[in-house]
């Protein structure tokens, strides 16, 4: 009985280790193509990590370039010292991290505002208020300094007085039909005229949007108004003079090109049936500290704003 038993257990176990043998192996056969899968996932998160990683260097070593490359032409057109050049590249820096813009476009600003006559002090206190006026404004970076620049110049007001231009520009923008590129395209032939007769920036600009609003294109408005200043000054005759005399005219066409000539008549129609809109204007100009930075947070307050940053 008890070498039945025994007989039966050798050969029940000898069985059962065929089976586990088959078990053991199948199971090797599987973890060696699991090695090679791991393997092979292995090197696809290699090339799947280096690679861009790789390519971000890359990347970081042509935007320093380029960053570099645009404060050395800083340098070399405003003629700063060491210790100014290292001032503007970190301002341009730090606005570069804080603002929308790249350190690389801000630099590109200060190249700008370099080219117009921008001593190093000058640039570094301007730059922050005209990457404010560009983004409140929705335009180009150095198309916005170079407008601003102009305003400052026709005007001759420091660059201290760069907050006050981009503001009023920012409100002019925002509540009439003048826009930047109307700015860029009026202020090369009125601003000086307009300082000559005593017109203040705000008050210049109040004029400039009235006519905006007419649909006058920006380089016409800025010849007429600009004829118009001439016109006064060669009759002896103040703005509101002239005014009261077309909005009294039972003949306005005949008398506004007496007045101002055949060029200039239609302006001088427009601004004499708009004076209370030109007030108005002119005391929103007046109010418009804060403007361009408001804006500018509006702007970048958004999901795309947070994008950018």
């Amino acid at each position: 009985m008890a070498g039945k038993s025994v007989g039966y257990l050798t050969f029940n176990f000898g069985a059962n280790m065929g089976g586990f043998n088959k078990a053991m192996k199948k199971a090797q056969s599987r973890v060696k193509r699991f090695g090679k899968s791991m393997r092979s996932v292995g090197s696809s998160m290699t090339r799947g990590l280096t690679m861009p990683i790789i390519g971000l260097g890359a990347i970081a070593i042509k935007t320093f370039a380029n960053f570099e490359q645009s404060m050395l032409k800083v340098k070399a057109v405003s003629g700063a010292t060491a210790s100014e050049f290292k001032i503007l590249s970190d301002s341009a820096k730090a606005l570069g991290s804080s603002t929308m813009f790249t350190a690389s476009q801000v630099a590109d600003l200060q190249f700008e505002l370099a080219k117009l006559g921008f001593d190093p002090k000058e640039i570094k206190d301007a730059t922050g208020n005209i990457l404010a006026l560009a983004q409140a404004t929705s335009t180009d970076l150095a198309e916005s300094g170079r407008i601003a620049a102009v305003a400052l110049n026709g005007f001759n007001l420091e660059a201290s007085q760069s907050a006050r231009v981009a503001d009023i520009m920012a409100m002019a923008s925002s509540s009439s039909a003048m826009d930047m590129e109307k700015f860029g395209a009026a202020l090369p032939k009125v601003a000086a005229a307009a300082r000559i007769s005593g017109d203040t920036f705000e008050v210049m600009s109040a004029k400039l949007q009235v006519l905006a609003d007419s649909g006058m294109e920006g380089a016409k408005m800025g010849t007429q108004l600009k004829i118009m200043y001439g016109q006064l000054a060669d009759k002896g005759l103040t703005w509101d003079e002239a005014m009261g005399k077309l909005q009294t005219s039972s003949d306005k066409l005949k008398d506004a090109q007496v007045l101002f000539g055949k060029n200039a008549a239609n302006a001088a129609i427009t601004m004499s049936e708009s004076t209370a809109k030109i007030n108005e204007y002119e005391k929103a100009n007046l109010d418009a500290a804060g403007t361009s930075k408001k804006l500018a947070d509006i702007m970048d307050s958004g999901a795309m704003g947070a994008m950018r940053r």
